[in-house]
């Protein structure tokens, strides 16, 4: 959705009511007070005045003050939205039905409100907004997950869909599952090094130690000063040589990983001891950090 060209702060000087709401829907602000008061003087004591742009103007109006009211549990404001509402598009509109299942939930009604959207997703199974609903009522990891995998079969590209997944997963203790997930992340935003960095823990929880590496790696040359990257690469990297080392004499190591491990564990602790040097801590990260770093010559 495309906003006002001006900034919210000389929209509000101006008082131009219409284009401040526009404005927070397209910035998707969250600000019910900003809202609900600009929302009333635009569409007047009984929401029934009419907007320039047209009804659809004055619709996207009455949805944004609903949810507002809803926000700040002022129901008979919620209440008057709704009417306004089904007013123009009657009672069997989707748009409607979808206000009216908001307004369930908010009064604790959510039986009702999930009816509703498994109502509409009866005769509209591509209905985003009715998916995402139900999900957020959702109470136990297993619907919330199939009801995301549905989600996710039509908006695959949704990165926070994909993030959403990977909680889950990690939540059922799916670790591979969770890793895939946060793969989409990364893919979606390859610069986001808290990305690579999760999605390092779920390679290093999987027993995927190469790999969880060179996501680490990659988060510290994205953000130097990552202290949960720092960390994150001297365990994943004394895991692979802790996994190296369990291995039988049949298995045949390859050295040059082993001093890659190695170097990356010194590395990851002289920026360590580096970013905690002249403070309290200093000592005991250190005394922390020799578990790692005495046997590096061995």
């Amino acid at each position: 959705m495309q906003g006002p060209d001006e900034d919210l702060p000389t929209l509000l000087k101006r008082n131009d009511h219409l284009n401040i709401l526009r404005y927070l829907r397209a910035q998707k602000i969250r600000d019910p007070d900003t809202t609900i008061h600009h929302g009333k003087a635009l569409l007047g004591p009984n929401l029934s005045n009419s907007v320039k742009g047209g009804e659809s103007a004055r619709l996207a109006c009455l949805e944004q003050v609903c949810l507002a009211a809803l926000d700040v549990q002022d129901h008979r404001l919620s209440e008057k939205c709704l009417s306004q509402l089904r007013l123009v598009t009657g009672k069997e509109a989707i748009r409607f039905r979808m206000l009216l299942a908001r307004c369930l939930e908010a009064a604790g009604e959510g039986d009702e409100a999930l009816a509703i959207y498994d109502n509409i997703l009866t005769t509209h199974p591509a209905n985003v907004l009715a998916l995402k609903r139900k999900y957020c009522l959702a109470e136990e990891a297993p619907e919330r997950m199939e009801l995301l995998n549905q989600y996710l079969e039509q908006n695959s590209s949704d990165a926070a869909g994909w993030y959403e997944m990977a909680q889950l997963r990690k939540e059922l203790g799916d670790f591979t599952g969770a890793a895939y997930a946060m793969e989409e992340v990364v893919l979606a935003s390859p610069m986001d090094a808290p990305a690579h960095v999760e999605l390092a823990e779920c390679l290093a929880s999987a027993g995927d130690y190469r790999l969880a590496r060179k996501h680490m790696t990659q988060a510290l040359e994205l953000s130097p000063k990552n202290t949960r990257a720092m960390f994150g690469l001297i365990m994943v990297s004394n895991g692979y040589l802790e996994s190296v080392s369990q291995l039988g004499k049949k298995h045949v190591v390859d050295e040059h990983d082993v001093e890659v491990a190695k170097a990356l564990i010194q590395y990851g602790a002289d920026k360590v001891l580096k970013t905690y040097k002249g403070t309290t801590m200093y000592s005991m990260v250190q005394k922390a950090l020799q578990t790692y770093t005495d046997n590096l010559s061995k």
